[in-house]
């Protein structure tokens, strides 16, 4: 049988193995500082020189926060060219990028932020509020830095006080008690009176807790003063403050003139400091924490509040909104972020947590929970700062910082799914991301000349290229928006209209505009040169589409693995034989190494499958803060000239052909590739187990027209598809959500015992699925 050929695998070439991403970058700006660098669907542009300005001031404010070297920055942020800024200024602080999806469920992202100790997050403008609430949540974060929110951010700014306080003088004014207290205005639980009396009595309680004989209280937010009512005989000084003047003048009205221990303040709970005079020994806003707009505003009151009590006083903050138990459309925190709040306001010296008796409050108000904060010294030093705006890094010195990254610094942090139910953060150095910047170059001819457009996830590894390659290769990096991702149409206008040279994308994501390709005839004109492709199975008739309609185009099919740094083999798809099973998966790029291995590590045969191996430069450093998973992946490379050098064990099975083409045969385990998406079925069987009344679960990938479908079979009892939706959406990202999800009384059985999931699969064979 023919051995494989020692030449296939003889890809060494020199690269510049002494410098790092940030280093190419700067070069291209040294060559062409004017020339166009980053733009989004927004209209805005930067040159390199802006590009190089304005990541050099981000750069310098996050490593004044603490980024550097050995250090994580998240990157939670919409499609937009502030977002190619924040990747250019993490790495340019020394520090790895790991992005984090605002579409996923916030339990995985909580999840990853901690895992990997991340100690800061990037922020989008309109991810800015889901941010915040993460970075309180999770201890290690110390803040949110939002480099496309202009100006300074201010309490005042965050919040239009006048419709506020047309909102609550309407409700203020209800002749209903109940509404005018905030009860029976939304849900289904109908409250009555007696459910208003319970409330306000447990408040009052935690008010009353640990306080003197007649405690002075200031209330935030009194509303329509049922808490005032509750506490009029027990208190020696009470003030009711409310941005509604309709609330405090009811109050007010209701206790006549013989009230010397009530007063009653107008104005929003920003302006606390500045409108309340005097101690007191409690503070208290109930049901006023979710109609704040952010977490930001929340530590402002609480800092101005802290500062108005006695020492050993207390702040009362009752009814809070768990998100994993309610869902709201105000401020909603977890628990966690409380239990957290003494590291930003040093003031606060014991944080206590207190939930509910469900038998004497009922619908949401059971679900909720009260906390304590007690201040020691009101004259403690200010809150800890945790949001920078755009008017924080504008005045930042515009130099690179000290610490700049090595070669062996971590780049990057993607996260793949894991068979074990948890994702694997995957560390990529700069030296390999170099080795595929400077292979591109030189055998694909990426320079100053091409513009891409950019349509991957900056969670998929794709758009590692998408930015860096094309960056440091001079070139214009073009994001698209998410609206222009959803319209075939305007992706091709795109194409024709602002001159893109390269396309890079799973299959999938060309296979949405190709069908509208010959629908037209403006096409022939476009410059569209390179079309890469990778992630997924490449149809046969892809290839000549795409040439059909831009004659001018190469097809190059990509693959390896996210452990190897975004690709390690390429083929020229110029000539298809409709008779291969696929397209190839082609040779190894440069500096990297293929082996087809059997069970004991040995070279299989030509045309003989495999377990496919990757050595070489391209090799991941590992698995973030996984060193046995690590260890059984990252295997020592007996074939390398090179001592220590290690080769990756991706999973899949391969085979060489006769011409030293490499065939992609498909998965070793039940990991699959959906849409251009990497999925461990383990990780969404593993989910959905943990619903309460699923006994056991099969998770598939359905062969369907237009591609592959995730189809999920469960035995439960009397367990609804909508309610296991729900719960796994709230748990898994969109794309690893079935798009099937199928109750069977028992599952099917080959002969020797094993579940059948070709019989499973036949079971939704004729849906057409979830959209």
């Amino acid at each position: 049988m023919m051995r494989p050929d020692p030449k296939w695998n003889e890809t060494f070439a020199p690269f510049p193995d002494h410098v790092t991403v940030p280093d190419l970058i700067r070069a291209a700006v040294d060559r062409n500082p004017g020339a166009p660098a980053a733009g989004d669907a927004h209209g805005r542009t930067l040159t390199y020189r802006e590009l190089d300005t304005a990541s050099d001031r981000l750069a310098t404010l996050l490593s004044s926060v603490g980024a550097g070297p050995g250090q994580y920055v998240a990157l939670y942020s919409g499609r937009d060219v502030w977002a190619v800024v924040a990747l250019v200024a993490v790495l340019k602080t020394g520090a790895a990028y790991v992005p984090i999806d605002p579409q996923w469920p916030r339990i995985r992202a909580e999840r990853l932020l901690s895992e990997l100790d991340v100690m800061c997050m990037v922020s989008g403008p309109g991810q800015q509020r889901a941010a915040q609430r993460l970075a309180a949540t999770v201890a290690s974060v110390r803040g949110v830095v939002c480099p496309g929110m202009p100006g300074e951010y201010t309490a005042g700014a965050a919040i239009d006080e006048p419709p506020l306080v047309d909102l609550f003088d309407y409700i203020a004014e209800d002749p209903d008690r109940l509404r005018a207290a905030g009860f029976n205005t939304r849900g289904t639980v109908a409250y009555e009176l007696s459910d208003l009396e319970a409330y306000r009595q447990h408040v009052a309680r935690l008010v009353c807790a640990g306080a003197p004989g007649r405690p002075s209280v200031l209330e935030i937010g009194c509303g329509s003063g049922e808490l005032v009512d509750e506490l009029s005989g027990a208190v020696g000084r009470y003030v009711a403050m409310d941005i509604s003047p309709a609330s405090v003048g009811r109050v007010l009205a209701r206790h006549g003139e013989d009230r010397p221990w009530l007063e009653g303040v107008v104005g929003p709970a920003h302006r606390v400091g500045e409108l309340v005079s005097g101690r007191f020994d409690t503070v208290v806003l109930s049901s006023v924490v979710q109609f704040f707009p952010d977490v930001e505003y929340l530590y402002s009151v609480l800092e101005q509040a802290a500062g108005l009590l006695l020492p050993g006083g207390r702040m009362v903050l009752g009814d809070l909104i768990d998100p994993d138990e309610e869902d709201h459309a105000g401020l909603a925190l977890p628990r966690t972020a409380f239990r957290n709040i003494a590291e930003v306001l040093p003031a606060v010296s014991r944080v206590a947590v207190h939930n509910r008796d469900a038998e004497v409050l009922r619908g949401a108000l059971r679900h909720r929970f009260d906390v304590e904060l007690t201040v020691d010294d009101p004259e403690s030093p200010a809150r800890t700062r945790t949001f920078w705006s755009g008017a924080d890094i504008d005045a930042q010195p515009a130099r690179p910082p000290r610490t700049p990254p090595s070669p062996d610094s971590v780049a990057y942090v993607i996260f793949t799914s894991g068979s074990t139910g948890a994702p694997k953060g995957v560390t990529v150095q700069h030296r390999p991301l170099v080795n595929l910047m400077t292979w591109l170059r030189r055998v694909y001819g990426v320079g100053p000349h091409d513009r891409v457009l950019a349509v991957s996830s900056f969670c998929f590894d794709l758009s590692v290229f998408d930015v860096f390659g094309t960056l440091a290769a001079g070139g214009y990096v073009r994001v698209a928006g998410d609206a222009e991702l959803r319209e075939p149409d305007v992706l091709l206008d795109l194409l024709a209209g602002e001159r893109i040279t390269m396309w890079n994308s799973a299959p999938a994501m060309l296979g949405m505009i190709t069908p509208f390709l010959k629908l037209r005839d403006d096409l022939d004109g476009a410059p569209l040169r390179l079309v890469l492709l990778s992630g997924d199975w490449i149809p046969l008739t892809l290839p000549g589409e795409v040439r059909a309609a831009f004659p001018g185009a190469d097809v190059v099919a990509l693959g390896g693995a996210t452990e190897c740094t975004v690709w390690s083999n390429h083929f020229l798809a110029d000539e298809i034989d409709p008779a291969w099973p696929s397209v190839p998966y082609g040779v190894p790029m440069d500096n990297a190494r293929y082996y087809v291995l059997d069970e004991e590590l040995s070279q299989c045969p030509v045309d003989v499958p495999g377990d496919l191996y990757i050595g070489g430069e391209c090799v991941a450093l590992g698995y973030a803060g996984d060193p046995a998973l690590t260890a059984s992946k990252f295997l020592p490379d007996p074939w390398s000239p090179e001592p220590g050098a290690r080769m990756y064990r991706t999973g899949d099975r391969a085979r060489w052909w006769r011409n030293g083409l490499i065939e992609f045969l498909g998965r070793l385990d039940d990991q699959v590739k959906i849409r251009g998406h990497r999925i461990e079925l383990g990780e969404v069987r593993s989910v959905l187990i943990r619903f309460d009344g699923v006994r056991d679960a099969v998770v598939l990938a359905v062969p369907r027209p237009g591609g592959k479908r995730l189809a999920a079979f469960y035995l439960a009892d009397g367990v609804g598809e909508r309610a296991l939706r729900d719960f796994a959406a709230r748990r898994l990202p969109g794309h690893l959500v079935p798009d099937d999800l199928v109750e069977v009384s028992s599952f099917p059985l080959t002969p020797v015992g094993k579940v059948d999931r070709a019989a499973l699969a036949e079971l939704v064979a004729g849906r057409k699925g979830r959209s």
